[in-house]
């Protein structure tokens, strides 16, 4: 009797670890699960059979999407980035087990989609916010670049920088074109942000007109902006950085508002 029951707890215990196995190695090599995929450039896109998609209007969002992400100190030329468009796939339940209820996802070398996109209009549309799919991508992009310089296991789930230097980075390098125009005044933006944080401590906020996301990301896009354009810091000196969170958010509040006494 008890040696049929090790090997039914032996048998439980093998399967249980096999299944696991099984579904990291779908989350991180998921291709199998995708009927097309077509290549450009450094980008491999997957794709379901029934998928409508258009090449040509993606090829140039890839295209804007790599030329911001050339800027970013963390440019790797010789990478590539696969990406899977997989929001009526099963792939997306599978993937959706590491928890989080996200737009897209970097894990690793993966770049995933979760919701459809619209490629034409270079869109993704949810209940509240209408998102730039240049700019979700350029994000993702960045995510995976900090595992391919810094290592997966400092930036993953379990272990990661703290998380305004974890978004705040790739937000910025996402949006870089638009925070280089000549209508972009970062106090102004700080201004925004203070006085909206100080009324009301909302989980998200409104980015641009019409994008809502969560206000995390938008405090350190702006804190990285802060370090990186007005300090002068790198991304790699912004991750030794020793300084918490409030002693920088602090020390930025305190420029906006001795640059806003010079005006």
């Amino acid at each position: 009797m008890k040696k049929i029951i090790k090997r039914t707890i032996a048998g439980t215990l093998l399967f249980t670890v096999v299944g696991i196995a099984g579904l990291i190695t779908l989350i991180f090599y998921p291709q199998s699960l995708f009927a097309n995929k077509f290549e450009h450039n450094q980008f491999v896109v997957y794709y379901d059979k029934d998928y409508n998609i258009e090449k040509e209007a993606f090829q140039s969002i890839l295209d804007n999407a790599y030329q911001l992400v050339e800027k970013s100190e963390l440019h790797n030329p010789d990478f590539r980035f696969r990406l899977f468009l997989a929001h009526d796939n099963i792939y997306n339940k599978i993937e959706g087990l590491q928890g989080g209820d996200v737009l897209a996802r970097a894990t690793a070398w993966n770049i995933v989609f979760k919701q459809d996109i619209d490629i034409v209009n270079n869109r993704m549309y949810t209940e509240r916010s209408t998102v730039d799919l240049t700019e979700l991508i350029v994000h993702e992009m960045v995510h995976v670049l900090q595992a391919d310089r810094y290592g997966l296991f400092n930036f993953s789930p379990l272990k990661h920088p703290p998380i305004w230097k974890l978004e705040g980075y790739p937000e910025y390098i996402a949006r870089r074109k638009r925070l280089s125009s000549d209508f972009y005044d970062l106090r102004k933006e700080m201004q925004r942000f203070v006085s909206a944080n100080e009324n009301s401590k909302r989980e998200t906020f409104e980015a641009v007109e019409g994008h809502f996301m969560p206000t995390y990301y938008f405090k350190g896009r702006i804190m990285t902006e802060y370090l990186m354009n007005i300090k002068g810091m790198t991304y790699d000196e912004i991750l030794k950085d020793q300084r918490t969170e409030e002693e920088v958010f602090d020390e930025m509040v305190e420029w906006m508002n001795e640059a806003g006494e010079k005006e």
